[in-house]
This record gives structure tokens, sequence and C-alpha cells, in this order.
């Protein structure tokens, strides 16, 4: 079962979002729920990993974080699981 996503703490780290890059594969190493409206995913792709958020609705929107080294891109995917990041 995927984790949800609690409510963000007040001191929070807001995070940049991007454009998804197009047509660059990956592979999805963990995700969050898919029953609230806001799904993040941790993506691994060329020996890198970022964060993809997806708000889902009539026309969702994707936006990715830029390009990290696994033990970052996996401590920031603890912060947005713990509230600390968004």
């Amino acid at each position: 079962m995927a984790p949800h996503v609690p409510v963000p703490q007040t001191d929070h780290v807001r995070l940049t979002w991007l454009a998804p890059h197009s047509g660059v594969r990956c592979r999805v190493l963990a995700w969050t729920c898919h029953c609230r409206s806001v799904i993040y995913e941790l993506c691994a792709s060329g020996g890198q990993v970022y964060l993809r958020r997806t708000i889902q609705g009539d026309s969702p929107t994707v936006q990715e974080t830029s390009r990290m080294c696994t033990t970052e891109g996996h401590d920031l995917w603890t912060a947005v699981l713990t509230g600390r990041a968004r």
C-alpha cells in the first residue's frame, strides 16, 4: 500500500518544480497513494533520481524536481513523506 502524504509542516521547504523532461524514460521507485489530488513519485533515470508531482484533475499537471544523486533524492523523498518538503 502506498503512503499518504501528510499536511506540510509550517516550516516546510518549498521545492522548485520544473516542466518534465519529455521523452526521457524513468523507473518509478516509490509513489504515494493515488486517492489524493496530488501524487508524488520517486523516479530514477540515467544514474540519478528526481521527484515527480502530478496534480490530478481534468487536465493533469506534471512537474519534476531537478536531477540529483541517489542519497539526496531519497532524503528529499523522506522529507516529502514526513511533511518537511513540498
